[in-house]
């Protein structure tokens, strides 16, 4: 028996360890299947004692999956309210699942997920032994910030965060296609030890390449950081299986000149600026072709010769012919040039250099990496998973480029900021000052057609069956808090108005800092959810206003059509509908206003 599997055995029976280790393998395999009911996943197979890896105390590479259940909290669909089946159009739906990362991706497994996620773009905690905190702002132009608030604590013993990571990348391996990718996101403090976790997780073999990106420019402290500053983040690309295809469509980036910049860089004819490169290995035929088109170049002010007899093509004054390549016009004082992407990505911004992107969640990426990412990596329709979801971007792109999509995150206001930002009509990605979107090569034959995707999802809570019963992330009105919303149910048509709102814990922080609230209530609220007919349980939004920028305002006064009245009468009286109205507050707290309607009856506060 190996040394590996006799220190997994050590680790996973040390009563039953010198027994055990006289038994064959296939008696130990079947011990184990009847131990753990199927609910286990085997240590790696690719890791051996002739390979480099990992140690620290405890460490385990089985890992036994959980036992969670799931509560549905909610369900978007724009202007529907519940009117079409969710159970019917599940398979549509982007999830997001409220839990520890651990029991969404053992629920996933264990609901029929398992090698059906065709990129997985992770990013982690760093171990960056800090706390993160985002800015509590009142919304609307020239608004002051009321305080801080903590989001997340990165801290962490290096062996509880390499154990941490090694769990979830076993169950992630186990949701992957076989021709999947993995692109786990790091920086400088942790980026080797992943690595080489990696390789031993997914095999050596399976190391695709290591991306670069400059993150950040160097300003501020950064210029007087001791032996350099830190401005560039780490990406890994693994696939999922050594015999794995993955999709790949190679990207290219455009670069946009002035006519005066590109005459200082690029040679001139008549047909435009140009560029050259050697030949290489291009037939006779192939070069007869190109100087037929123009695209031969002599250097030294020569000619280009063609010799038939030779089957030659030289330059009359010495040197090396070029192959011409010609910037492509835009306008008329515009042009572009495209070039290849290899791994050192410095022409993607920072958030720093994005702000209409900003969500004020901290660490959050940009829509131009996220894009980069996933249309090399995936085709339109395929399933795209982000296990730390952050403020969302990965979503987000992912929907506007017409995949489906997972995402898991802990921390509720992780949540409720990625699904403010899903609900938002999709619109395609912005592009980059340095030069437009990415064109990708059609190496498969196939052209992508990427539509965005109906922003429509569902959240459910995931975990243990106590606390996912317990409570909800969602109350009524919070003490001290009080809203005036008046309803119009006339006509066919639900006019829902908020006339005044007031949060005690916004109220509060304001005070802390001697700021006086705006006259204008939705200065203290982020987004407004309402659901025209509330059934008590899961919350159905027809409608969400979580504007983008920190400068809009919510609207305040929302109509649409009605859904349709229950056929009966209850008890003789008239059908009743309550109207639920979910107002989130800057400081994340949120306040569940319900109003009871009768049918017919015209206004009601």
């Amino acid at each position: 028996m190996s040394n590996h599997w006799r220190r997994w055995l050590k680790a996973e029976f040390s009563d039953r360890a010198p027994q055990l280790a006289r038994q064959s393998p296939l008696s130990i395999a079947k011990m184990c299947a009847r131990q753990n009911h199927g609910s286990s996943l085997n240590p790696t197979h690719h890791s051996s004692d002739d390979r480099i890896a990992l140690q620290w105390p405890g460490k385990r590479l089985q890992v036994n999956l959980s036992r969670p259940v799931a509560q549905q909290l909610e369900i978007f669909r724009p202007h529907t309210g519940r009117g079409r089946s969710a159970a019917a159009d599940s398979s549509e739906a982007g999830l997001l699942l409220y839990g520890d990362n651990f029991d969404t991706l053992s629920w996933l497994l264990r609901n029929g997920y398992r090698h059906r996620v065709r990129l997985v773009y992770m990013d982690p905690p760093y171990n960056a032994n800090r706390a993160y905190s985002s800015r509590i702002r009142l919304r609307g132009k020239g608004q002051p910030t009321l305080g801080q608030q903590a989001m997340y604590a990165d801290v962490w013993q290096p062996d509880a965060y390499l154990q941490f990571l090694t769990d979830r990348l076993q169950l992630l391996r186990h949701l992957l296609h076989p021709d999947a990718t993995l692109w786990l996101h790091c920086d400088y403090r942790m980026q080797a030890h992943l690595l080489l976790l990696l390789e031993e997780i997914f095999g050596a073999e399976c190391h695709l390449n290591t991306v670069f990106w400059r993150s950040q420019t160097m300003r501020g402290a950064k210029v007087h950081a001791r032996f350099f500053p830190h401005s560039a983040q780490t990406i890994h690309i693994f696939r999922s299986q050594p015999q794995g295809q993955p999709r790949w469509h190679a990207p290219k980036r455009e670069i946009g000149l002035t006519e005066a910049e590109a005459a200082a860089r690029y040679m001139q004819d008549e047909q435009g600026f140009f560029r050259t490169s050697d030949p290489g290995a291009y037939s006779f035929e192939r070069l007869v072709a190109l100087f037929a088109q123009g695209r031969l170049y002599a250097p030294y002010g020569g000619q280009v010769i063609v010799d038939d007899d030779a089957r030659r093509v030289y330059a009359s004054n010495g040197g090396n012919i070029g192959v011409k390549y010609y910037l492509t016009r835009r306008g008329r004082n515009r042009f572009v040039v495209t070039q290849a992407v290899d791994n050192l990505w410095d022409d993607i911004p920072g958030l720093g250099t994005v702000p209409g992107e900003d969500e004020n969640y901290p660490t959050q990426k940009t829509e131009r990496l996220l894009q980069r990412v996933i249309e090399t990596a995936s085709h339109p329709g395929d399933l795209v998973l982000d296990p730390f979801v952050g403020s969302g971007t990965t979503l987000a792109v992912a929907q506007k480029l017409g995949r489906y999509w997972i995402g898991c995150d802990s921390n509720w206001r992780a949540i409720r900021t990625a699904a403010g930002r899903l609900s938002r009509h999709p619109k395609t990605v912005g592009s980059s000052r340095s030069g437009g979107k990415d064109r990708f090569s059609e190496e498969d034959g196939r052209a992508e057609k990427a539509s965005p995707k109906e922003n429509w999802y569902q959240i459910l809570r995931i975990g243990d069956r106590e606390i996912v019963h317990s409570s909800r992330p969602f109350d009524r009105m919070n003490a001290g808090s009080n809203a005036d919303v008046r309803l119009d149910g006339s006509d066919g048509l639900l006019s829902v108005r908020i006339e005044g709102f007031h949060s005690a814990a916004v109220a509060r922080l304001a005070a802390n800092v001697k700021v006086s609230l705006p006259e204008d209530w939705r200065a203290q609220v982020r987004a407004v959810l309402i659901d025209p007919d509330y059934d008590g349980g899961t919350l159905h939004p027809s409608l969400v206003d979580a504007p983008a920028g920190k400068n809009s305002l919510v609207a305040g006064v929302y109509a649409f059509t009605e859904p349709d009245w229950p056929s009966q009468q209850k008890c003789g009286h008239a059908p009743e509908r309550t109207i639920a109205v979910l107002i989130v507050d800057v400081a994340g707290e949120e306040h569940l206003i319900l109003t009871s309607i009768l049918q017919g009856e015209p206004s009601r506060k």
